[in-house]
């Protein structure tokens, strides 16, 4: 009688843990990292957050530039993943087109956001939907070197007419300086910056037209023009190269540069700096150095019949604890110095303790360009005004006004396409 009861206990339990097995939940990430830090996140997953929930996470390479296409065409042919990793500019109009879920009504979102620099959520927010949460971050800052500086006697360059003197300074020796966005829409990303610091923004605040014809902008759009019609700062440069040289020794560029100048130009450790972007001085005194930048984000697909399963891996995502153990995981294996948005996370990135403090107001001074319908298709007529001006001498005033016009026709076209989906948010 004994031994029979044992035989059912047994056969209860295994029974117990198949069920188990076949019940556990399953979700699907889309990401872009791949190689080692494919590896580290998979690792991170399994051991981390699987361990922890008991969800399973199948992973999917997919890079990051075809990911918009092909989660469309997934998201119609009813084989979208639960959560996917996009660019930052890519989760309005994919939100606003109902591929992706309303990120405010889930729970406990404003726990998260408030972990987060407040500048950071209109590129991923359209009226009062939020469409992504922040995850990787590139902001930009200012590289100089410092051998150099102290022989022409310069000191530090904090704002824009710093620049503008050490340029002509370095001129007179033949040498460069460099001022360049790394992303879609460049010369949207060289102008954002001056455009922020004159409290503006490019576009109106109901996002229905450009505002580029503001007297804010026009004023940031000569200035834009002038630093490289009159101090002449190079429109390309090979960036690692003429560092490492001393031919551009004035560079304002992404904080990934950092990793990079230090792999690739050993030779000149202990002879450059950085600080934060260029300022512009406000009428009571104070310095305005808002920067922009670029970020990854994390969105969950609307199509998900496991909301809260994916809801669980994208809190734990944007948690401190995985940006701290990610960036730190990642720069043991190759010396790869990652930002995440969480602003918790920043005291313990893999960065010289030197430099955190830096990093923090960085980050902290961080403003993305505000998601509008239209609007990265808009950002080209920029584009066109300043290659009007610098290169074909056209009148900056007239070339950003005609800008501005395109940029409004171009938004109330997508306007009016999206108008449907807009209806229902």
């Amino acid at each position: 009688m004994v031994s029979r009861k044992k035989w059912l206990l047994s056969i209860s339990l295994v029974l117990i843990l198949i069920c188990g097995v076949a019940s556990a939940e399953k979700i699907t990430l889309w990401t872009w990292y791949g190689a080692e830090l494919g590896e580290v996140l998979k690792d991170m997953i399994k051991n981390d957050f699987t361990a922890k929930t008991g969800i399973d996470v199948e992973i999917v390479l997919v890079p990051v530039e075809d990911i918009n296409n092909k989660l469309l065409l997934a998201y119609l042919g009813g084989d979208a993943p639960d959560v996917v990793e996009l660019y930052s500019n890519q989760a309005v109009e994919l939100g606003v087109r109902n591929a992706l879920v309303n990120l405010n009504t889930m729970p406990k979102i404003k726990n998260i956001t408030s972990q987060m620099n407040p500048m950071l959520l209109p590129a991923i927010s359209y009226k009062s939907a939020l469409f992504a949460l922040p995850g990787e971050i590139n902001w930009t800052w200012t590289y100089y070197r410092t051998d150099i500086f102290k022989d022409l006697g310069l000191g530090v360059p904090e704002t824009w007419d710093d620049i503008r003197a050490a340029s002509t300074k370095l001129r007179a020796r033949n040498m460069d300086t460099y001022y360049y966005y790394q992303g879609d829409g460049p010369i949207v990303g060289k102008l954002l910056p001056l455009v922020f610091q004159r409290k503006s923004d490019i576009y109106k605040n109901d996002g229905t037209a450009s505002n580029l014809d503001s007297i804010e902008n026009i004023a940031a759009f000569k200035e834009l023009t002038a630093l490289h019609k009159e101090y002449k700062l190079a429109l390309d440069d090979p960036s690692f190269t003429t560092f490492a040289s001393g031919q551009t020794p004035l560079q304002i560029l992404q904080n990934w540069y950092y990793h990079g100048f230090e792999i690739t130009s050993p030779q000149i450790n202990g002879k450059w700096d950085i600080t934060l972007f260029p300022g512009t001085k406000q009428k009571d005194g104070s310095l305005d150095r808002t920067n922009t930048g670029k970020m990854l984000v994390w969105s969950m697909v609307s199509s998900t019949k496991k909301k809260e399963a994916a809801w669980k891996l994208m809190e734990w995502l944007s948690s401190t604890d995985f940006s701290n153990k990610f960036t730190q995981m990642g720069y043991e294996l190759h010396k790869t110095r990652l930002f995440f948005a969480n602003k918790n996370s920043i005291d313990n990135a893999p960065f010289p303790k030197e430099k955190i403090g830096l990093a923090k107001e960085a980050l902290a001074t961080c403003r993305m360009q505000t998601a509008v319908i239209g609007g990265h298709v808009a950002n080209r007529y920029v584009d066109f005004a300043f290659n009007k001006v610098v290169l074909q001498n056209a009148d900056p005033e007239v070339a950003i006004k005609q800008a501005a016009k395109e940029s409004t026709d171009e938004i109330q076209r997508k306007l009016k396409e999206f108008s449907r989906y807009i209806k229902s948010l």
